[in-house]
């Protein structure tokens, strides 16, 4: 009874944990690179991916973040909803989709009474959403995150496989 109990349970669990790409399911001419939890709470995930100019990439998100905790109709999935603000990253874009950016420049900005020092990231966002294509315009650190200005009270994340094209021979 035991025995037919877990089976009953292992075959509910396989039904309802949907199907992740897997490193045999590796598009044709592409290896895979990393895989990347963005948690929505965070403003940029570093992927620790240094990427080249010229490179390509994809990604394949799943999973899903809430813009407001504990509002159950604030919650998305990787291509956002059908929202736009003009405060978020990508204004032209749905909020709370996966979106990405190189960080190419790093700057380190002293005040000159208090003598703190704070670090600012620059990048172009770029859209990614359930899957995406990218090539790099600029050299710099990969980064991901969640197109929403206001990160602090979001919730959940998306788990994103980041594939790079292989290059031709």
């Amino acid at each position: 009874m035991i025995l037919r109990g877990f089976a009953l349970a292992a075959a509910l669990f396989a039904w309802a944990v949907p199907a992740r790409a897997l490193p045999q399911d590796v598009p044709a001419g592409y290896e895979l690179v990393r895989k990347v939890f963005v948690a929505a709470a965070t403003p940029w995930t570093d992927t620790e991916i240094e990427v080249r100019q010229g490179e390509e990439f994809l990604f394949r998100a799943s999973g899903s973040v809430s813009l407001q905790k504990d509002n159950p109709i604030a919650g998305c999935g990787p291509d956002g909803m059908k929202l736009q603000t003009m405060r978020q990253p990508l204004p032209e874009r749905n909020l709370g989709a996966l979106i990405g950016r190189v960080r190419d420049r790093v700057e380190i900005v002293e005040d000159k009474q208090t003598k703190e020092k704070t670090t600012r990231e620059f990048g172009e966002a770029f859209f990614i959403g359930a899957e995406g294509l990218f090539t790099a315009a600029v050299s710099g650190r990969l980064q991901l995150g969640v197109n929403d200005n206001l990160s602090t009270d979001n919730d959940g994340g998306f788990e994103v496989l980041i594939f790079r094209r292989k290059p031709a021979r």
